[in-house]
C-alpha cells in the first residue's frame, strides 16, 4: 500500500503558536515542539501532573434531595427539580492537570536561515528541524522513547565546531532551579486549587502551594542534561554549549503520585532519584541505541494498520498548504489518511500500559488554568478518545482507560451510597487524577444541565464489553470486566423507578449539556427522564447479559434484569419524526445543539439499526438533519460516527471535510476572498491537525479517526461484519489492512469503482464468521480465509 502524503506532517516555517507545534509522547511524558530554528521551544507535560489530593466531597443529605427531587420530576414540576438539585446536590469542581513547564534552547547563530524545514514522522514518533545558516546545515531530532523512559534530542551541524547554544528549564509553577555544568534541574509541589460553592468552574478560587507536607500536593523533579562531541559546556543562565561538532539532550521528570486514593506526600513514592536513574541509564545506552529501541516500539503497534485512500501531487506539499488547498476544494484524498494516521499516533504518543488515560487535551497542555480544567469530561469526551482504540488494533493502548474505570468503581461506591442510597457505583460527568465521581457545580444556576448526570459509569460498561469482544479475553472478563458491569447495572436497577405510564425509568434526568423549554417558556435541562438515560441504563442491562451468557454463568442478577428490560420506557419518536430527546416533546431551546447525546443507542451502543429498526434509524437521521452539520470540532467527529452507522458515507466524508476546515490558519485564498481569517465560532483544525472546539481538545481527533474505520468496517448487533458499510463515493479505489473487528477478527480489504474486490479475513480465536450477506465460515485461531 502507498503511503505517501499519509505519514508525515511537515512545515516550511517553525510554529507561531502551540496549536502549531507538533506533539510528542511516550503515553506518561508530553512534549509540543515548535522547531524554532535560532529559539527553540517545548512545551513539557507529565501525565500525573495534578492540583490537589485525594478528596471526597461529601453530601450526607445528598439521598434524601435525590429522591425528592425524583418525586418532583415525576409530577412534572422540572424547574423545581432543577433548582434542588442546584441548590442541595450538587458539589465542587475536579481539579487540574497542568504543565511543567518548557525546555528552551537558543543557538548562536543569525535568526535568518534558509531551506527550513521542520517534520513529524507519525510511523517513527520523531520529530525532525533542518536548514542552513551561513553554509551549514543543521538537524535537530526528538523523540520520547517508551522503553528507556526519556525524552532526546540529538543536535548535530556538517562543520566541525559549529554547534554552540544554551538550554534552560523555565518552570510553569513554583519550584526551585537547579543549574549544574551540564545539566539543569527544577523541582517543587503542585498546588491546590481552592474551590468554593456558588462560583462557575472558571471562576477559579486561588492556586495555593501548601506549607506542610499534610497542605503539598504532587511533588515532581525534571531534568534536562547535555552530552556533546567536541567542544565544552559552561554555565550560563542554564547550560551552555560551545563549539561541538553534536550534542544530546536527555530529559526526564518523575512525581511523587502513588495512586488515586494515596496522599502524594505522606504516602509518596520516590521520584527525584527515579527520574535522573533513568537518565543515567539513557545516557550509558546513547543515542543510537535509544532511537533504534523507540522506532521499534513504536513500530510495532503503528504499522498494524495501514491505510490507502489514493491521493495526486498534493500530497507532497506543506501540511498547512495542503490543508488550505482541501479547504479550497481540492481533492487530496490521502490528506484523509494523514488525519486517521494521526488519530492513531495520538493514541500511542498518550495512552499506554501503566499511564493515565488520556484527558481533554490528551496529555499536552501549556495552560496553568486550561479549558475546563483539562480534565476528565466523561459526558462523551473520554469516552470518544478510546473510539478508534480497538478497531485500530491498539489493546495495549486501552488499558489505562480499563485501569480508571476500575478505580472508579471503588471511588463511585461511597458516592453511590450517599448520594442515591443505592448499591454499585455512580459516576457523574466529570473525574480528575483522584478519581472524583461526585457531581459538579458548586450550586451554581444552570449548573444541572451537566451537572446531573450520573450516567458515565453506565455509558463506561459499554467500553469494558467492548474490550472483551474485540480481545475475547475470558479471563480478563470473568475477573475484572463483568464485576464491574454487575456494579454498574446493580446501581440503575436500585434507581429505576415507575413513570406514570407504567414504564421504568431514572428520573429526574437530562440530556447532556442541552436544555428545552417549559411551557410557560423557562429554559429548563431535568426532565423525568432523557432517551441518552433510558438507552445507557437498557445498554447495561443488555451487556451483564451478554457477559453471563458468554462466561456461561447464571447469576441471579441475570433473571432480575431480565424481567426488567421490557419494562423500561422504550424510545420514542417526536412531532417533527425525530428521536425523542426528553420524558416528552418540548421545544428545544437550540435546535442545532453540538451534543446529540439522544443518539446513543445508533452510536456508539448498536440498539438502533438500520436493518433491525428502521424506523428509529430514520428518526436518528431526522435528528442529525435537524441538528445540522455546523458544530463544534469534536461534535463533528461523534457526528462522522453517526452517519456512517446509518450507511450514508457521503454525509460522513462531507463531515470529515468540514472538520479539517482551518480554524486559526493563515489561507491566502480565503484572506483574498475577504473571509475570516480566525473562524472562532465554529469547530475545525489546527495547522498542526489538532482538533478545534475551538479551542484545542483532543477528543475530535479521535472521533474522526473512528468515524473512518467505521465507514469502511462494522459489526452488527448479531455479530455479523459489514464489510465498507459506509463507503463514500469519492472513495472509490483504496484499500486498508489490520482493522480489527468484533469477536476477535482482523480485516484487510481492497475495493475498487466503489466495490469490495478482496478481503482478508484472519480469527484471532476459534469461533464462526458471519457476513452480513449470510455466509458463515467456522475458523481456527490463526486461519484466514480470503473473499
Amino acid at each position: 500500500m502507498k503511503n505517501n502524503g499519509t505519514k508525515i506532517l511537515w512545515y516550511r516555517q517553525s510554529a507561531a503558536s502551540w496549536n502549531e507545534a507538533l506533539p510528542l509522547g511516550n503515553g506518561r511524558v508530553g512534549a509540543m515542539v515548535y522547531g524554532g530554528a535560532a529559539h527553540e521551544r517545548i512545551g513539557l507535560n507529565e501525565d500525573t501532573l495534578w492540583s490537589g489530593i485525594p478528596t471526597h466531597y461529601e453530601n450526607p443529605n445528598g439521598a434524601a434531595v435525590f429522591r425528592r427531587a425524583r418525586e418532583l420530576a415525576l409530577a412534572r414540576r422540572y424547574p423545581e427539580a432543577q433548582q434542588l438539585l442546584e441548590q442541595e446536590f450538587t458539589n465542587l469542581w475536579s481539579q487540574v492537570y497542568l504543565p511543567l513547564g518548557e525546555l528552551r534552547l537558543d543557538m548562536e547563530h543569525p535568526e535568518e536561515v534558509e531551506h527550513y524545514r521542520r517534520s513529524l514522522d507519525l510511523s517513527t514518533g520523531i520529530h525532525r528541524v533542518e536548514y542552513d545558516c551561513r553554509g551549514v546545515h543543521y538537524v535537530r531530532e526528538c523523540f520520547i522513547s517508551h522503553p528507556d523512559e526519556v525524552m532526546v534530542m540529538r543536535l548535530t551541524a556538517d562543520r566541525p565546531g559549529a554547534l554552540t547554544f544554551s538550554f534552560s528549564l523555565i518552570p510553569a509553577m513554583e519550584a526551585d532551579w537547579q543549574q549544574m555544568t551540564d545539566a539543569v534541574a527544577i523541582t517543587g509541589n503542585c498546588p491546590l486549587v481552592k474551590r468554593v460553592f456558588g462560583a462557575k468552574n472558571e471562576e477559579r478560587g486561588a492556586i495555593e502551594y501548601g506549607k506542610t507536607d499534610a497542605e503539598r500536593g504532587i511533588g515532581y523533579h525534571a531534568e534536562a542534561r547535555a552530552v556533546v562531541e567536541g567542544g565544552k559546556m559552561t554555565r550560563r543562565g542554564g547550560v551552555r554549549v560551545m563549539k561541538a561538532d553534536s550534542a544530546t539532550l536527555y530529559f526526564n521528570v518523575r512525581t511523587s503520585f502513588n495512586g488515586w486514593n494515596k496522599h502524594p506526600v505522606l504516602e509518596g513514592r520516590p521520584y527525584t532519584a527515579p527520574c535522573r536513574a533513568e537518565l543515567n541509564a539513557a545516557m550509558e545506552k546513547g543515542y543510537e541505541v535509544l532511537r533504534a529501541a523507540h522506532i521499534a516500539d513504536h513500530r510495532a503497534l503503528y504499522d498494524r494498520v495501514r491505510l490507502d485512500l489514493g491521493g495526486g501531487e498534493e500530497a507532497t506539499l506543506p501540511t498547512d498548504e495542503r490543508l488550505y488547498a482541501h479547504e479550497n476544494g481540492g481533492d487530496d484524498a490521502a490528506l484523509y489518511a494523514l488525519y486517521f494516521n494521526f488519530g492513531r499516533y495520538l493514541t500511542i504518543a498518550a495512552s499506554r500500559v501503566g499511564t493515565q488515560p488520556t484527558n481533554l487535551q490528551g496529555i499536552w497542555n501549556d495552560h496553568l488554568v486550561p479549558p475546563w480544567n483539562s480534565n476528565y469530561t466523561v459526558n462523551i469526551n473520554t469516552e470518544m478518545n478510546y473510539w478508534p482504540t480497538l478497531t485500530c488494533d491498539l489493546a495495549e493502548c486501552h488499558e489505562p482507560l480499563m485501569r480508571m474505570i476500575g478505580e472508579l468503581a471503588v471511588s463511585g461506591e461511597r458516592t453511590a451510597a450517599q448520594y442515591y442510597g443505592a448499591p454499585g457505583f455512580v459516576v457523574h460527568h466529570n473525574t480528575d487524577l483522584w478519581r472524583m465521581t461526585t457531581p459538579v457545580g458548586a450550586h451554581w444556576e444552570g449548573s444541572a444541565v451537566f451537572a446531573f448526570w450520573p450516567l458515565a459509569s453506565g455509558w463506561f460498561m459499554r467500553h469494558v464489553w467492548e474490550h472483551y469482544e474485540y480481545t475475547q479475553d475470558s479471563a480478563w472478563l470473568r475477573e475484572i470486566g463483568l464485576p464491574i458491569i454487575r456494579k454498574a447495572a446493580e446501581f440503575y436497577r436500585a434507581t429505576l423507578v415507575e413513570d406514570t405510564d407504567g414504564t421504568l425509568i431514572m428520573a429526574p434526568s437530562t440530556s447532556p449539556e442541552n436544555n428545552f423549554r417549559t411551557e410557560d417558556g423557562r429554559r429548563c435541562a431535568v426532565s423525568a427522564t432523557a432517551a441518552m438515560t433510558q438507552a445507557i441504563i437498557r445498554d447495561v442491562f443488555e451487556i451483564c447479559l451478554q457477559a453471563e451468557k458468554a462466561l456461561d454463568l447464571h447469576d441471579p442478577l441475570v433473571c432480575e434484569l431480565t424481567e426488567l428490560l421490557p419494562r423500561l420506557k422504550p424510545f420514542g419518536i417526536g412531532r417533527e419524526g425525530e428521536l425523542l430527546e426528553w420524558a416528552e416533546n418540548p421545544t428545544e431551546n437550540d435546535v442545532h445543539h453540538r451534543h446529540i447525546s439522544h443518539l446513543y443507542g445508533l452510536h456508539p451502543a448498536r440498539l438502533i439499526t438500520p436493518e433491525e429498526t428502521p424506523a428509529l434509524a430514520e428518526a436518528c437521521r431526522v435528528s442529525l438533519e435537524r441538528r445540522g452539520d455546523e458544530s463544534t470540532g469534536w461534535t463533528m467527529g461523534w457526528r462522522i460516527n453517526q452517519w456512517a452507522r446509518l450507511g450514508d458515507g457521503d454525509r460522513a466524508l462531507r463531515l470529515l471535510r468540514t472538520q479539517l476546515r482551518t480554524v486559526e490558519g493563515r489561507n491566502p485564498q480565503r484572506i483574498a476572498r475577504g473571509g475570516e481569517v480566525n473562524m472562532s465560532n465554529g469547530g475545525g483544525t489546527y495547522l498542526n491537525l489538532f482538533d478545534a472546539h475551538p479551542p484545542f481538545q483532543i477528543d475530535g481527533n479521535y472521533g474522526a479517526c473512528a468515524g473512518i474505520a467505521e465507514m469502511l468496517l462494522q459489526t452488527a448487533p448479531d455479530g455479523a461484519l459489514k464489510l465498507l458499510p459506509a463507503l463514500p463515493a469519492a472513495w472509490a479505489d483504496g484499500g486498508v489492512k489490520g482493522l480489527r473487528a468484533r469477536g476477535g477478527y482482523k480485516v484487510d480489504l481492497a475495493w475498487r469503482g466503489g466495490k469490495l474486490a478482496e478481503a482478508k479475513i484472519t480469527a484471532t480465536v476459534d469461533g464462526t464468521l458471519r457476513l452480513s450477506d449470510g455466509r458463515a465460515f467456522t475458523m481456527k485461531a490463526g486461519e484466514s480465509i480470503i473473499l
